[in-house]
């Protein structure tokens, strides 16, 4: 995500009190979209080690719930709004034609093949993770392609890393019912192997501790770059950390929740209002606001989850709502993507490429507007976009 900040001034009268104004505004965004997600995750990884994994398997599906109806599935179901402020009439019409069919093509994959499905839905989300935190932060002008890619990798890759890698046999559990969704129960036994989820696991831990110290590395000769690192990879510790102690139905839910939906909060306001909440009371509204923006797509989400929860869950149980929850981010994630990359695209050619987009915003030098994380990897690869 990236904020649009408004012109500041610089030097001259006035320029204490837009610093001063500017200054309180930095403190708000990071004290309740930095510092609040993060020590709610303390905290909880804290309960996690103090009352063991009882604790947070009893738990498990409360960020899910939680966020179907506040943040997480609304932050996605905002994208009718978004799309809305960027194209009218047979563009409209086209758009969400393709968001329709891409939504329609991932649910055929699903039913068809449900293990490709997930692993490929688990890399989705790794690259979603990665760059929507990627672009939450500062532009880091010094930073080479390579290293900003490096912190799209580590920082996604690390949501889903301990998970898998400490909680094998719960990991495999939870997809295996989300493989009953489209099989069945008697069909799904058995067809997630523990061996390969702890594989997966280490793998991605492997690539989370190596991007980390690609981006440590890069940033040895520059003090801000040094600074901005030691407040990712503490960040990754207190991830690790509720991973490693936690549920992994828990530990991603809550990440989910907090890290990454709530974080979206800021850009998306901007998208629909012009302006990210720089208060409570500003951000309350901003909330509203969004979540009665999100309604056109939320109440026919919420009539397909209960629907499949009711007919498809191998139990009605609040589990069984969460993992439903899940296939529901699993068919919709890949039209979210494509949906963020095309009204970029479009924003890009009418605003000459500054829109305020959730996902963020790169210039490609000719007035384009892709994704920040997708134009590092088109520089690495040598693209010309």
């Amino acid at each position: 995500m990236t904020f649009q900040e408004g012109p500041s001034s610089r030097g001259g009268r006035g320029s204490g009190e837009t610093s001063s104004s500017a200054a309180a505004c930095g403190r708000f965004r990071t004290g309740v979209f930095d510092d609040l997600p993060r020590a709610v995750m303390v905290v909880a990884a804290v309960a996690g080690a103090v009352a063991g994994p009882e604790w947070s398997r009893s738990a498990a599906p409360l960020p899910w719930l939680i966020s179907l109806v506040f943040v997480g599935l609304p932050h996605g179901a905002a994208d009718f709004a978004v799309s809305r402020t960027i194209c009218r009439g047979r563009m409209l019409a086209l758009v969400w034609t393709g968001y329709a069919a891409a939504m329609a093509a991932v649910a055929a994959l699903f039913v068809a093949a449900p293990l490709l499905s997930i692993a490929a839905f688990a890399a989705l989300s790794c690259w979603h993770f990665g760059a929507a935190a990627g672009e939450s932060e500062s532009p880091k002008p010094h930073a080479a392609p390579d290293t900003l890619m490096a912190g799209v990798v580590s920082r996604g890759c690390g949501v889903l890393a301990l998970p898998l890698a400490a909680w094998p046999a719960a990991t495999a559990a939870a997809a295996t019912d989300l493989v009953a969704l489209a099989v069945g129960p008697h069909a799904a036994a058995g067809m997630v192997p523990e061996a390969a989820v702890r594989s997966a696991g280490l793998a991605l831990v492997f690539l989370t501790v190596l991007a980390a110290a690609i981006e440590g590395m890069a940033a040895a000769g520059h003090p801000p770059s040094r600074r901005s690192w030691r407040h990712d990879v503490i960040e990754l510790a207190v991830i690790g950390s509720l991973g490693w102690f936690t549920d992994p139905l828990f530990s991603v839910g809550l990440v989910f929740l907090v890290w990454h939906a709530w974080r979206q909060m800021p850009p998306v306001a901007a998208s629909l209002s012009g302006a990210a909440p720089t208060s409570w009371p500003e951000l309350g509204r901003a909330l509203v606001h969004i979540h009665c923006a999100a309604l056109p797509l939320l109440v026919p989400a919420w009539v397909l989850i209960g629907a499949a929860w009711w007919w498809l869950a191998p139990e009605h149980t609040l589990r069984g709502l969460a993992i439903v929850s899940i296939g529901g981010y699993l068919v919709v994630t890949p039209a979210h993507e494509l949906l963020g990359a095309a009204l970029r695209r479009m924003a890009g050619w009418r605003s000459r490429g500054f829109p305020v987009l959730p996902g963020g915003h790169a210039d490609d030098g000719r007035g384009r507007s892709i994704s920040r994380p997708a134009m590092y990897l088109w520089r690495m690869l040598e693209i010309k976009v």
